[in-house]
């Protein structure tokens, strides 16, 4: 079996990559998985009196920041690199943007919800629970999609009992 045969499925007639399988690759980065810690990090250690908004400009805030330094490091990290002599600066900074937009996808859900929160669309504190613990399940799901794509079967099982945020949450009960 080739290292590319889990990814064979998922490749078109022409060698194409999927509409699916391209979605599963701009999610299912390192960054999108530490954007998820980083986010669910910031709402958990959010004071008990803090509201729903001020969790969610700390975290957009933080996330903002730590994406922005991302963006700025491998900038700076791939400009020139023996593997790209000669890259411009541009198109090492393209390369930065896209690689840790999973840092700003990561935030998305989680805020939404404290928004909901703030936007008294929903009640603040489910809306907190929601954001606290959807990161688990994110979590889970990113892993499952990195063991599917190599094959492993009950990835999602093992990817969401084996999650950072999964262990630390199960041993404050």
């Amino acid at each position: 079996m080739s290292a590319d045969a889990p990814f064979a499925e998922a490749t078109s007639d022409t060698g194409e990559l999927s509409r699916w399988r391209r979605f599963r690759l701009a999610i299912v980065t390192p960054q999108a998985i530490y954007g998820t810690l980083l986010v669910s990090a910031i709402i958990g250690t959010a004071h008990y009196d803090e509201s729903d908004l001020d969790v969610l400009i700390t975290a957009v805030g933080t996330v903002l920041a730590f994406w922005i330094a991302h963006v700025f490091a491998e900038s700076i990290a791939h400009y020139g690199t023996p593997k790209s002599i000669g890259l411009p600066m541009t198109d090492s900074f393209k390369h930065s943007l896209r690689t840790a937009a999973g840092l700003l996808y990561a935030a998305i859900v989680p805020c939404l919800f404290l928004l909901l929160g703030a936007l008294g669309i929903m009640d603040e504190s489910a809306a907190y629970q929601v954001s606290l613990w959807l990161p688990v399940f994110l979590l889970g799901a990113l892993g499952w999609f990195a063991f599917a794509d190599r094959g492993v079967s009950g990835g999602f099982a093992y990817s969401v009992l084996s999650s950072p945020v999964f262990s630390a949450s199960s041993s404050s009960f």
